[in-house]
């Protein structure tokens, strides 16, 4: 079976990373794999992924894109095209009249125009949330997974000294880059030194604004910007909880490794978080005094979130790891090429 992946942009996050994992995955699994993207991903594929350098990023009506694109799909010819988001799936919806392949196109967060969607003959949600408002025949769900890599643990101590922190008190974390949709600033204005200490995990233009916001706050003491970090995944091993107070999310890798950490999550409602985890654990977006009162009961119950979320543990060991991804999606396209 010949597949090939469409990526249009040129970020770095978690769509990035699973249009590179899932393109290495279906190929150890014996698919042949194209993947087109920008140059910049070509050093992140196995050897058996052929890539082809394809600098999607300008406008998604551009019509030397679109002819480009066009022409490596009927040259490739495949049996299934899997576009990766918005912004491919429209682009290979303005050239499927002359293109072959089954086309499957996958939605990583939600979206006001799902239009493009109905040009595609499957559509594949990362949680159940991303998918509600897509009218479409043939709608799957297929969680990110992560691989099997793990990062060495790092003790609490080590944690604690490495960010100026106490190591008796409560120690909780926030992944993400900064920038608005994540909702730091509401986290900050949530806060309290009643709720232990808070390392924010991530790098963006917010930053300045949000190193304001703390000062404001009388938080210099407890709450820290820690930067990008390579190893949160050993983080998370030392901390108490992870709390995600966003405005929008797909199905967050962060989520998924710290499930499989087994630690503790808060969050906000969105797609993904309000799908596994508990009822309690969840807060509507934007609503800050809620998110305090929720880190205030937590932070006066410090065992309750780790034995409740147990079961949320274990169901991750079996549906948020790489190997089941990947042999969800390989079970798709045997299913609509008609294959076994």
């Amino acid at each position: 079976m010949k597949i090939c992946q469409v990526m249009a942009g040129d970020g770095d996050g978690g769509l990035e990373n699973h249009f590179a994992e899932l393109c290495n995955g279906l190929a150890m699994q014996g698919c042949e794999v194209v993947a087109i993207a920008h140059a910049k991903y070509s050093g992140r594929f196995e050897p058996s992924v052929r890539f082809i350098s394809l600098n999607l990023s300008g406008g998604r009506r551009n019509p030397v894109l679109l002819a480009r694109l066009a022409l490596i799909l009927r040259r490739e010819a495949p049996d299934i095209i899997h576009a990766q988001a918005n912004k491919a799936v429209e682009m290979l919806a303005r050239v499927r009249a002359v293109v072959p392949g089954y086309r499957i196109g996958s939605i990583h967060s939600r979206k006001r125009s799902t239009r493009m969607f109905s040009h595609m003959n499957t559509v594949i949600g990362v949680s159940k949330g991303v998918v509600s408002n897509v009218d479409h025949p043939d709608l799957r769900v297929v969680y990110n997974g992560m691989t099997p890599y793990f990062s060495p643990s790092m003790d609490r101590t080590t944690l604690a000294q490495t960010f100026g922190l106490d190591p008796d008190m409560r120690i909780s974390l926030a992944v993400g880059r900064l920038v608005p949709v994540k909702a730091f600033d509401n986290l900050i204005l949530a806060w309290r030194p009643s709720h232990g200490q808070l390392v924010i995990v991530g790098e963006g233009p917010e930053r300045t604004r949000l190193e304001a916001t703390i000062r404001r706050q009388g938080l210099e003491q407890c709450v820290k910007l820690a930067g990008f970090r390579a190893d949160v995944r050993g983080m998370m091993q030392a901390a108490d909880l992870l709390v995600f107070a966003s405005h929008r999310e797909g199905f967050s890798y962060v989520l998924a490794e710290a499930l499989l950490s087994g630690l503790p999550v808060l969050s906000t409602r969105v797609p993904g978080a309000e799908e596994v985890l508990p009822q309690d654990y969840l807060v509507e977006c934007n609503n800050i005094d809620a998110l305090s009162c929720k880190l205030t009961w937590l932070a006066e119950n410090p065992d309750v979130a780790r034995q409740s979320q147990r079961p949320v543990f274990l169901w991750a060991q079996q549906a948020l790891t790489f190997d089941s991804m990947v042999a969800e999606t390989i079970g798709i396209y045997r299913e609509v090429m008609g294959t076994t």
